[in-house]
């Protein structure tokens, strides 16, 4: 007898899966003291034994990318792959290589160092969209798939970090998705501040968007720990409750990948870490 078996556990959807992604995030050594979890290929291979059936992509974070040892870097990602998960450049790569001008060399770049996936953004008219055909094509060339994620304007300006964006409509973040898409993007992603901007508009605005393009075809993403300690917490619980315990969420630590399949399940940890977190446990949370 399993022990899933005895205990009744949930079953891990085998992969390629559309719903119930996960996608993790790796960060490197450069990133202390923000984060607490730096992944060198021996911790990682140990994790990856342990977790890697429950991940689907994992983001590469561009510092690490940008700054560790090459060779290092493609031992990472083919040890993510041996693994059945998929790294991806995140839209910080793409941000950082269009403030520098080499957008083309960037993707030829990241390529060479295996990544099989790439994250485009929305740029709000300063990219023309020939233009972004051009380097969605330029990434199809090199073997890579796409992501497009939607952004409040601040993301993308960093000028507007302290103006309040006014959120999106469901068209809006449809309308920017589809070229993407129709392009061969698989996914479309909602930026967190996206989703907080949103407010109590968040349910009904994000499931039309999840109507219009196909619950499978958009993930939502959680607070890095680096924002808030624990925020991604109760983002995962306002996620599940709105859209669904089967929706597809982003930007998880390692620490947190075994947390999510039971709390999809309705499991909540021990009084323990509501006694340290009090705001973890509202009412609604209990």
């Amino acid at each position: 007898m399993s022990m899933s078996k005895v205990f009744g556990l949930r079953d891990i959807e085998p992969k390629p899966r559309t719903t119930n992604q996960i996608w993790a995030k790796d960060v490197g050594y450069d990133e202390a003291p923000w984060y607490h979890e730096r992944m060198g290929l021996t911790e990682l291979e140990d994790f990856l034994n342990v977790a890697g059936e429950r991940i689907d992509y994992v983001k590469i974070a561009t510092t690490q990318v940008l700054n560790h040892p090459a060779e290092w870097v493609k031992r990472k990602v083919e040890l993510y792959k041996k693994h059945d998960v998929l790294p991806y450049l995140d839209h910080g790569f793409f941000l950082r290589a269009y403030k520098n001008g080499v957008v083309d060399e960037a993707i030829e770049a990241g390529a060479e160092l295996g990544f099989p996936v790439i994250e485009f953004m929305n740029t709000f008219g300063d990219v023309p969209d020939e233009q972004l055909k051009a380097w969605r094509q330029r990434a199809t060339d090199c073997g890579m798939s796409i992501i497009y994620e939607h952004h409040p304007e601040r993301g993308w300006r960093k000028g507007r970090a302290d103006i309040v964006d006014a959120p999106a409509t469901a068209a809006e973040i449809a309308q920017g998705a589809e070229p993407f898409l129709a392009h061969g993007a698989f996914t479309l992603l909602i930026d967190h501040e996206e989703i907080e901007i949103q407010e109590d508009a968040a349910k009904d605005v994000l499931n039309e968007v999840r109507e219009i393009l196909g619950k499978d075809r958009v993930a939502f993403e959680v607070t890095s720990t680096k924002e808030a300690e624990m925020l991604w917490y109760t983002n995962l619980l306002d996620y599940f409750e709105m859209f669904g315990s089967d929706c597809n969420v982003t930007n998880i630590m390692p620490s947190q990948v075994m947390f999510i399949d039971p709390l999809r399940s309705g499991e909540r940890p021990a009084n323990l870490l509501f006694d340290r977190y009090p705001e973890l446990n509202p009412v609604r949370h209990k």
